[in-house]
């Protein structure tokens, strides 16, 4: 009689679904990733929107006033306005207050950017006036990634999920 030969290896079907196992695992392993970095980038909008807020107090302290967008210094008139931090801030902070101005770590120009508002009142977490006593104050917004409401559209901006403002 013929003797039998074992045969070695592994067959197709035990391949695919090894294959299978590893692709669903991959694939977990990505949607869980993606969410780390969105909660990290909303975390270091956080801080840095919290830093902002620290320097625009000492600014305050020195000068009597909250830098006010487009103005020619401290002592012009209150003027309500907004625009993105970069481009309010720069002159008045950078280098006396700040090395750089800090920039979303996105920064797509559009919706993912750090914005400021002269002579505005924050009156809740997503919601502000621009109304009198609001001339000495400001507010500082940006949109997060992992959160979607509450949520406010203002200044032709929309999504913002984020807003601080002055203490005043």
């Amino acid at each position: 009689m013929w003797a039998k030969q074992k045969q070695l290896g592994f067959t197709i079907v035990e391949l695919l679904i090894v294959i299978v196992v590893i692709a669903i695992l991959a694939a977990i392993t990505i949607v869980v990733y993606n969410g780390v970095q969105q909660r990290a980038r909303d975390a270091e909008r956080s801080s840095e929107l919290t830093s902002l807020q620290k320097v625009l107090e000492l600014y305050h302290a020195d000068f009597g006033g909250y830098p006010k967008c487009g103005s020619t210094g401290p002592n012009t008139p209150p003027a309500f306005s907004a625009s993105t931090v970069v481009s309010c801030l720069t002159d008045e902070l950078v280098p006396t207050y700040l090395s750089t101005m800090p920039t979303d770590p996105v920064n797509d120009g559009v919706n993912l950017t750090y914005r400021y508002g002269a002579g505005y009142t924050k009156t809740g977490p997503v919601t502000f006036t621009g109304t009198a006593p609001a001339q000495d104050n400001y507010i500082l917004g940006v949109k997060q990634e992992t959160v979607s409401s509450p949520s406010y559209s203002g200044w032709g901006y929309s999504g913002l999920t984020l807003l601080l403002g002055s203490s005043n």
